[in-house]
This record gives C-alpha cells, sequence and structure tokens, in this order.
C-alpha cells in the first residue's frame, strides 16, 4: 500500500489549487474553493440522495462501475449505478451547516485524487463495494480516512491564504486559546475566517491546531454559560 507524507499532501494541494484557479480562471491571491467545482474539475459526477438527519452516512463514493441498493430517509429503496467517478452525498447536509457539506464533498474528492495519485493499490479495499464516509471517519486510525481528510483540508484551507488571513486577523502567528465566550471578539474574527473559507468552525480549528497556529480550541454552549455566568443562588452558595 502507498501512503503520502504529509508533505507530499501538501505538494498534491498546491497542485490541485493552482490547477482549479486556472479551471475557474481566477487570477486573485485570496479566495474559497467551491468543492462543487472541485468535483466538477476532477471528472466527478455528484449525486444527492436524502439519507435524513439522524443517519451518520455521510456520502460514498466508488472507484469502479458498480450497482447497489440504498434507503433513503422516507424508507424508499433506490438503485445508483454507480461509476469509477461517482460521489453520493446525503442531500440533509444541505439542510445544516454548510462547511460540513463542503468538506465532506471536498473529502470525497480527496479521495479520487489519491486514487490518481497513487495508482491502483490506493484502497484496495474499496474496490468491490462503495467507500462510505460516517460521521465518526473524521477521527478513524485508517490512513487512507486521515489522507483524505488532510487533502480536503489543505485545498479548502490553503496554507500560505491561511497564514495569510490569520496574521492579519489577530496580528500574531499564533494563538494559544479561542474560547467562544470569554474570547469573543477572536472569536468573531475566527468564524469570520471560517465563513471565508468555506469550512465550519471546527475544521478550521483542526487546520490551525495541526499548523501549529492554534492551541485549544472551545465553544461553549448553553451548559458552559452556566458555569462561566452562575446564578444569583449559586454565587450566595
Amino acid at each position: 500500500m502507498i501512503y503520502l507524507r504529509s508533505e507530499e499532501i501538501d505538494r498534491l494541494a498546491c497542485s490541485m489549487i493552482q490547477r482549479y484557479k486556472e479551471y475557474v480562471g481566477m487570477e486573485w491571491e485570496l479566495f474559497s474553493i467551491d468543492p462543487m467545482k472541485l468535483a466538477e474539475m476532477c471528472g466527478c459526477e455528484i449525486t444527492f440522495v436524502d439519507f435524513g438527519d439522524e443517519t451518520d452516512t455521510l456520502g460514498f463514493t466508488a472507484f469502479n462501475d458498480m450497482t447497489i441498493t440504498v434507503v433513503d430517509v422516507n424508507q424508499t429503496e433506490m438503485s445508483l449505478d454507480l461509476t469509477d467517478k461517482s460521489i453520493v452525498i446525503n442531500e440533509a447536509l444541505k439542510r445544516g451547516c454548510e462547511g460540513r457539506l463542503h468538506f465532506t464533498i471536498a473529502h470525497e474528492v480527496a479521495h479520487h485524487i489519491i486514487n490518481k495519485v497513487c495508482g491502483a493499490n490506493y484502497s484496495f479495499k474499496y474496490r468491490q463495494l462503495p467507500h462510505f464516509e460516517k460521521t465518526n471517519n473524521r477521527y478513524s486510525p485508517d490512513y487512507d480516512e486521515y489522507m483524505a481528510n488532510q487533502l480536503a483540508a489543505a485545498i479548502l484551507m490553503p496554507s500560505g491564504f491561511v497564514n495569510t488571513v490569520f496574521t492579519k486577523a489577530f496580528g500574531t502567528n499564533r494563538l494559544e486559546r479561542i474560547h467562544s465566550i470569554l474570547d469573543k471578539v477572536n472569536f468573531q474574527k475566527f468564524c469570520a475566517i471560517a465563513a471565508l473559507f468555506g469550512v465550519s468552525k471546527e475544521a478550521l480549528a483542526i487546520r490551525l491546531q495541526k499548523k501549529g497556529m492554534l492551541g485549544n480550541y472551545i465553544f461553549a454552549g448553553y451548559e458552559s454559560l452556566l458555569d462561566v455566568f452562575p446564578t444569583s443562588e449559586e454565587t450566595a452558595a
């Protein structure tokens, strides 16, 4: 099995970004990459099927021609004729976080890009059945998944662009912490950067942490608000 090292993934991402800029006729330095256009550039065909919000299936891709049967959110069986360029995405992602939708598409396209680079021995285990992208795959120890995640992140959040935007926004090349409540100003800037690149806040945080630009990322929900701003009874106690 051939595996790409981190520096090889970065070089591959730079190559794909340059191709993308030429494909869409883009000349300016800072821009966000449309994963649908990326898929189109790579010759991938995307089909949306609504598997619902409750399933952990985000999407899947095929490396060979095959026919499979899937069940949608209404429990309706449907037959899908897949080719070695097919990508199927859960349409429910359109109703949620746009960044999660973008990353899922980019992840599946990344599998096809790596497949071309690594040759016939890449992801041999997926040759007979589609590769399914599940919610917990983002933290999978499977190196195939790691490579696809890293390539997708490097394409959607180009290293040089991230460095430029981060430095201009925060006036430094590293932050020890971003907390959604305790660091409100920085958190607003952080959210703006995520929106600029069309990714989720979690994806941006992971990218920054892997680049050594961010220490801790803490998104405090309602429960955390109670800890930060206790009630008067709790304060009196």
